[in-house]
């Protein structure tokens, strides 16, 4: 039988979580720090709690899904809701570092409260669908028990270690290759529309691209794995050509061009080390620097 379970957070992805929760037959109890929030899940039949205390008194696993670490610190720190979760499960699914990741830890053990720590790789609209991923990180055993109800979330749920903050830790990695696949998408459309090309050309030019891309990034892994960065395909001083190419294009327009002057200093940084000839993959040394 499952446990009960309380989710506190019903933002979008909050809201996302306990329908899933409530879909699977899940005895689910929600609250939110804005009750208008919660009145649309109460009209689903889901319970809704008048406060966080209540919430985690109710149910033996508590899911908490707000903005960031600090205001889940912050609302947790009340001396009823600690005393409420004492001996129960704290699953954290907001947004955070890994360090923030063994605060919460640390702050949980020394309060009884069995802490597993995740992160969503999905939109709301994707909750609860098979694809859908979210990682997991902390105890493997409390993971284990509580499969029951990380399944409700998504098919793809993956427990990625013991150490706590491996799960943000993936987290920040996959959104920083996100987030410049977006950024580097956009810049590609804005190239396309304003050359007349239509999206559909653009869009079937970045699926073909696709496989070779998989084979590129497969190659920087294994050289920065091995240390060696010599140049044997496309150099460093090859590819600066690319930014700098868009820079110029992007000014004769009156168009910003910030993404591409962050990628021609990296590589202006890669050449003044005397690391021209080197492969692309070099580019990592240079990133792994402070800020100069």
């Amino acid at each position: 039988m499952s446990p009960k379970v309380s989710v506190a957070g019903t933002g979008r992805m909050g809201s996302a979580l306990a329908t899933a929760l409530f879909r699977k037959g899940i005895s689910t109890t929600v609250w939110n720090r804005t009750p208008a929030k919660t009145e649309p899940l109460a009209r689903l039949g889901l319970r809704v709690a008048g406060s966080l205390e209540e919430a985690a008194r109710v149910s033996e696993v508590v899911v908490i899904i707000v903005s960031d670490y600090a205001t889940a610190q912050q609302l947790l720190q009340d001396p009823g809701v600690v005393s409420a979760l004492s001996g129960k499960s704290l699953v954290q699914l907001g947004t955070g570092t890994p360090q923030e990741a063994r605060k919460m830890e640390s702050w949980a053990n020394q309060r009884n409260i069995s802490y597993l720590d995740g992160a969503i790789m999905s939109y709301p609209s994707g909750i609860g669908a098979p694809e859908c991923t979210i990682f997991y990180s902390g105890s493997q055993e409390l993971f284990a028990r509580l499969q029951p109800v990380l399944m409700a979330f998504g098919g793809n749920t993956l427990f990625v270690g013991s150490a706590i903050g491996h799960a943000s830790a993936l987290d920040m990695a996959g959104l920083a290759f996100v987030l410049s696949t977006m950024f580097g998408f956009l810049e590609g459309y804005i190239v396309c529309k304003e050359e007349g090309l239509a999206p559909e050309a653009f869009m079937e030019s970045v699926k073909s691209m696709l496989p070779t891309i998989e084979g590129i990034l497969a190659g920087i892994s294994t050289r920065i794995q091995s240390g060696d960065y010599i140049g044997n395909e496309a150099t460093i001083e090859a590819w600066s050509v690319g930014p700098r190419e868009l820079m110029a294009w992007c000014k004769e327009r009156g168009m910003g061009h910030a993404i591409a002057r962050a990628q021609h200093h990296l590589f202006e940084q890669a050449m003044k080390a005397g690391r021209a000839q080197d492969d692309f993959a070099y580019l990592y040394e240079i990133m792994r620097k402070a800020d100069s």
